[in-house]
């Protein structure tokens, strides 16, 4: 009679358990604006801004070759947001590669940038994880996050539709960072006393 009572017991616990680990996963992780200053336009709206930003990628990712669309992905080791998107990215950039997409993905965090292209990344990129696009004729088509919040998959994904425009040769220019969720800011000094 006592086994048969347990079970209820040891389901619960286990229920506890999972919620417990469940809202430690999705719910305490850092919240904020993608953009915590909020500016509108964006930073990045201005073409210097723009071009100063391909021609630091194409210094850091020789590779991408003018003619065929950038997807370039900005992420800092360390940010618990990463794992998210993570999965995403992975089958994203097996599945670019048939549609002629380049795709490379840009450490923050590493030693690979000197100062001066942080300080400029800090400026441009408020928040990771971040994705920028580039269409084939080098203009800006996307920048931002890749989704707003959760787990990223095709449906909640920001991109699917831009992708998809520059698939049928249309142009446009989103930058979104209106977008609060899980990020984690690229400033790497905030003081206390403002």
């Amino acid at each position: 009679m006592h086994s048969g009572s347990a079970k209820p017991i040891v389901f619960f616990a286990a229920w506890v358990a999972l919620v417990t680990i469940a809202y430690g996963y999705f719910f305490l992780m850092p919240q904020q604006w993608f953009d915590s200053s909020l500016q509108q336009p964006p930073v990045l709206s201005g073409q210097d801004q723009q071009e100063g930003l391909r021609q630091l990628l194409q210094k850091q990712f020789p590779q991408l070759t003018q003619g065929k669309p950038w997807f370039v992905r900005m992420k800092q080791s360390g940010c618990q947001c990463e794992r998210f998107v993570e999965r995403y990215h992975r089958s994203f950039s097996e599945l670019s590669k048939a549609d002629a997409l380049q795709v490379a993905t840009l450490e923050l965090s590493g030693d690979e940038l000197n100062a001066e292209q942080k300080n400029l990344l800090q400026k441009l990129v408020p928040a990771t994880p971040a994705v920028v696009l580039f269409d084939s004729a080098g203009a800006l088509s996307y920048f931002g996050p890749y989704h707003q919040d959760g787990v990223c998959n095709s449906e909640n994904s920001f991109l699917e539709p831009v992708l998809d425009a520059i698939k049928q040769g249309r142009r446009l220019s989103v930058l979104n960072t209106l977008v609060y969720g899980c990020f984690c800011s690229t400033q790497t000094t905030t003081t206390a006393n403002g």
